[in-house]
Order: C-alpha cells, then sequence, then structure tokens
C-alpha cells in the first residue's frame, strides 16, 4: 500500500515554475506582436509565420515538464493572455521573447531534419 502512494506521489504534476511562467508570457507577447502585425499596426521581426508553430512547442515542454494537462496549460497561456489586456508593451521584453523564439525555433527545425543516408565503407 505504501509503495502504491509513493508511485502516486512520484506522478502527481507539478505547479509552473517561474520559467514556464516567464515562457507563458513570451507567447502572449508574440502573440500580441502578431496579431499587431496582422492588423498593420506593428512592424519588426514578422512574428506571425513562427508564433503558433513556438507557442505549441512551449506548451509541449510545459506539459512534458510539469506533468500537467494540456488543456491546464492552454489554461494557464489563456489567463496570461487576458491579464495582459490593456498593458503597456515593453520593446525590449519583445525583443528578447523573438530572440527566444527564433533559437527554439531553429533548434526545432534542426531535430526534425531527416538523418544524412549511411556511407557505405569500400
Amino acid at each position: 500500500m505504501l509503495i502504491f502512494a509513493l508511485l502516486l506521489a512520484a506522478a502527481a504534476p507539478s505547479a509552473l515554475s517561474e520559467v514556464h511562467q516567464r515562457d507563458i508570457a513570451c507567447v502572449v507577447e508574440i502573440a500580441v506582436q502578431a496579431d499587431a502585425q496582422k492588423r498593420g499596426i506593428a512592424a519588426g521581426t514578422d512574428v506571425q509565420a513562427h508564433g503558433k508553430r513556438w507557442a505549441g512547442i512551449v506548451g509541449d515542454r510545459i506539459v512534458f515538464e510539469t506533468g500537467q494537462p494540456r488543456e491546464v496549460v492552454a489554461l494557464a497561456m489563456q489567463e496570461a493572455a487576458q491579464a495582459s489586456v490593456g498593458k503597456t508593451r515593453d520593446g525590449a521584453v519583445l525583443d528578447a521573447c523573438t530572440r527566444q523564439m527564433l533559437r527554439e525555433l531553429a533548434v526545432a527545425s534542426a531535430a526534425d531534419q531527416p538523418l544524412p543516408k549511411p556511407v557505405q565503407s569500400k
């Protein structure tokens, strides 16, 4: 009985860390920028094309690292977006989030590449 309780405790989801919350805030910043670019009122690095893919990568990572259900992570992202409505945007934060997004997308793209074909020895 004690072993079963220990196994359940080990499988319990963990709370969102400060890093996870920062990543969610960055997803919100990118989403706000993408929306502004879509409406033609913002310039800068085009984040429309990659923002959605990156949001999925961040969400998957948080689900994996915390054990939280996908719906809980999606709700955390929605709540962060709602909390950011009407707030003044900080260009430095957006720049940092954009750099993080581009870095992580480059890593994900490299991981998605097929392995090279084996070379036969002579």
